[in-house]
């Protein structure tokens, strides 16, 4: 029986596996033609109720009725590990579009190709996205993040081991194992060498562009630094609503960034001016197949910890030295997902700046099917890691929020939700 199981595992897994990453997309699609008519995946939700991107605009709904101007929203997507090229996201940005109801579009894409003087070699590439209503009343930027250029260079040491001079002796399905391996392990490990610095300074300089310019004042198709440690560009600081969305190793880059930005920043000269423009803006981070505690081990401790209380209850000692009004943490994971972990409180408030007043939402979805064979329960693990942006429940999430305030009567249908009693 044993054996039996192990052979059928290897039957779902071989398709994905024989191709490594170029197969995800195709993983995806067979997962969503392979369902039955009743789509019987469920949802788990425990934590903060929390909002989706459509309540950013509320307040300004109508946008400025003086200068005309649209209530805007910025959205910056970060990816992880595997190799990706500019345009990686557009499957989530056309779900984005079409949940927020945006029905035209600026016919430039902004490119930026960020550099910094530290890291000649570049930084990667920053796509930006703009999108308007019919109306002209709301309008998003959405800022996407290459960084992965930084590391190509490196993992093509083991291009030798891909090819099929040395991998001749292989078995076809541990060769396309050991492609799958090769292709996503490297990105983990190099972050935790002298990489991190690079990586983390690439998704702070597209926080940087996405807080302190709005469209016009974005470059295009050149080289340009948005210097995080630059009083310039911070004195020019947006206080227009923003989120991130990120996947895989892209949620622990994510973190660590903001981190490192408001540890610059707590020491720069205007300081007080910027925090009290941010200080009354919550901020999203919407984490799929997040990495946070695996990646956690072993690292420092950040420089404000375990003080949440102090910094974010309205009685709190240094409420007034927090950095946003809160930080909105929802972490996506399917329970068949190999690489994903789930995010408990106490997480939060040792392992995250206390100054970002964090909050955590976990929703525990399946976004991969689930077989029965012989008794069991499979579930294809690539498709389970790389399904979330296509899945329609978690765009709507994300763009609806969930809980008594927020969701959509069709995703609540389907998911049990048990609220957390705030804290502060």
């Amino acid at each position: 029986m044993i054996r039996k199981c192990l052979s059928l595992c290897c039957l779902i897994l071989l398709p994905g596996l024989l191709s490594g990453c170029a197969s995800f997309s195709r993983g995806i699609t067979e997962a969503i033609l392979d369902r039955d008519s009743e789509d019987t995946r469920q949802c788990w939700i425990t934590g903060r109720e929390f909002a989706g991107l459509d309540s950013l605009f509320e307040g300004e709904a109508d946008g400025d009725a003086d200068t005309g101007s649209p209530a805007l929203l910025k959205v910056l997507k970060v990816h992880g590990i595997g190799l990706h090229q500019p345009g990686y996201s557009q499957p989530l940005l056309n779900g984005l579009v079409s949940e927020l109801g945006f029905g035209s579009m600026d016919e430039t894409i902004k490119t930026i190709n960020l550099n910094h003087p530290l890291f000649p070699d570049g930084l990667g590439i920053l796509r930006v996205h703009r999108y308007m209503n019919l109306e002209s009343s709301r309008e998003m930027l959405y800022y996407e993040l290459t960084w992965d250029s930084i590391v190509e260079r490196e993992i093509s040491l083991l291009d030798f081991d891909n090819s099929t001079e040395a991998s001749v002796h292989r078995t076809e399905f541990n060769h396309g194992l050991k492609t799958f391996l090769n292709a996503t392990l490297p990105d983990a490990l190099l972050y935790n060498t002298r990489y991190r610095q690079p990586i983390q300074r690439s998704v702070g300089q597209a926080i940087c562009w996405m807080l302190s310019r709005r469209w016009d004042g974005l470059p295009n198709d050149t080289e340009a630094i948005c210097d995080i440690d630059s009083d310039d560009h911070w004195s020019k600081f947006d206080a227009s609503s923003f989120a991130i969305v990120s996947h895989s190793l892209g949620s622990r880059i994510s973190i660590d960034a903001l981190q490192s930005a408001i540890s610059i920043m707590s020491q720069r000269p205007n300081a007080r001016a910027i925090f009290e423009k941010a200080q009354a803006k919550p901020i999203y981070i919407y984490l799929m197949s997040n990495q946070l505690p695996l990646l956690q081990l072993g690292q420092p401790l950040p420089e404000v910890h375990d003080q949440v209380q102090s910094y974010c209850s309205l009685e709190g000692d240094h409420y007034d030295e927090r950095f946003f009004e809160s930080l909105q943490i929802v972490a996506f994971s399917d329970p068949n997902d190999l690489f994903s972990y789930a995010v408990g409180p106490d997480y939060i408030n040792r392992y995250v700046d206390s100054r970002l007043c964090p909050k955590v939402t976990n929703v525990l979805i399946q976004v991969a099917s689930t077989k029965s064979f012989f008794g069991q329960e499979i579930a294809n693990p690539l498709a389970a890691h790389t399904g979330y942006e296509v899945d329609s429940r978690v765009l709507k999430m994300l763009v609806s929020g969930y809980g008594k305030s927020h969701g959509q009567d069709e995703v609540k249908e389907r998911c049990e939700f048990i609220e957390a009693i705030p804290g502060y």
